[in-house]
C-alpha cells in the first residue's frame, strides 16, 4: 500500500481478490486492478490469497483398535474459494482447517487396526478429504486433496513387522527352491525312464561322457563292446 498525501492506493494483484469495507463494513469484493481510496471516505481493502496451498499436518499420537500408538503426518493442498467467507466466518481458516483435519484423523486412526492403516492408506486419504471438505467449504475453504504422508510406529512394532517381513521372503524363497527341485526331480525320474525303455542311448550317453575324458591328455580309454555298438547286424 502506498499513500499519497490524503489517498491511499491498494493494487490487488492477479492471484488475490480484494474485500472493500466501508466504516467496519463489507462492502463488495474487488477483482484485480489498482484502487485509490480516499482517506475521507473510511474506506479499506483487506487482500486475499486464492492461490492454493500445501500443508502438513501432523497427527497426535492415537490408539489403533488393536490398541497400537500411531503417528500419523498428513499433506493437505486447498485453496481460498469465497474469500468473503473465509474471512468472515472464522478467525483463521487456515488454523481452522489444520483442526478439523486433525480431529478427523484421530476419529479415522481410532476406528482402524494398524494393518488397515499401512495396507490402504490411499483410502484412509479419501476418506479424511471426504469427511473434510464438506465442512471447509462452510467457511470458505475448497480442499483440493488430503494425502497420508507419514506413518511413525513405535520402535518395537516396527521390529514385529520386519520379523514378519523377513519371515514371508523366507517362505516364498523355500517354496520357489522346492518348486525347482521337484521339477529337476521330475527331470530325472523322465530321464531315467528313458533310458531304461532304451538301454542304447544309456550307452550313448557313456560314450559321451568317455569321449569328454579322452579330450585330457595322458587319459587311456578302453571301451569293452564297442565293436559290437558299431556294427549293424544284419537280420
Amino acid at each position: 500500500m502506498a499513500i499519497f498525501g490524503l489517498t491511499d492506493v491498494v493494487e490487488v494483484w492477479e492471484y488475490e481478490r480484494g474485500l472493500l469495507y466501508e466504516k467496519g463494513r463489507f462492502v463488495k469484493l474487488l477483482e484485480p486492478g489498482r484502487y485509490r481510496l480516499w482517506q475521507w471516505q473510511h474506506r479499506a481493502i483487506e487482500k486475499v490469497s486464492l492461490r492454493q496451498v500445501s500443508q502438513t499436518v501432523s497427527g497426535q499420537e492415537v490408539l489403533t483398535t488393536d490398541k497400537v500408538p500411531v503417528r500419523v503426518t498428513l499433506i493437505a493442498q486447498y485453496a481460498v474459494s469465497d474469500p468473503a467467507l473465509a474471512q468472515h466466518t472464522v478467525e483463521d481458516y487456515a488454523e481452522r482447517l489444520y483442526q478439523d483435519l486433525q480431529l478427523t484423523l484421530r476419529d479415522i486412526i481410532s476406528a482402524h487396526s494398524v494393518d488397515e492403516l499401512l495396507t490402504d492408506r490411499d483410502a484412509f486419504g479419501a476418506d479424511l478429504h471426504a469427511a473434510v471438505a464438506a465442512t471447509a467449504l462452510t467457511y470458505g475453504i475448497t480442499l483440493h486433496r488430503v494425502g497420508v504422508k507419514d506413518v511413525i510406529l513405535p520402535g518395537s512394532v516396527q521390529r514385529v513387522f520386519l520379523q514378519e517381513v523377513e519371515a514371508d521372503r523366507a517362505g516364498r524363497a523355500a517354496l520357489v527352491a522346492a518348486r525347482h527341485e521337484t521339477a529337476a526331480a521330475r527331470t530325472k525320474a523322465n530321464t531315467a525312464k528313458i533310458m531304461t525303455e532304451n538301454p542304447l542311448i544309456m550307452r550313448l550317453q557313456e560314450l559321451e561322457t568317455l569321449a569328454a575324458l579322452a579330450d585330457k591328455e595322458g587319459n587311456v580309454l578302453i571301451l569293452p563292446g564297442l565293436e559290437a555298438l558299431l556294427t549293424r547286424r544284419s537280420e
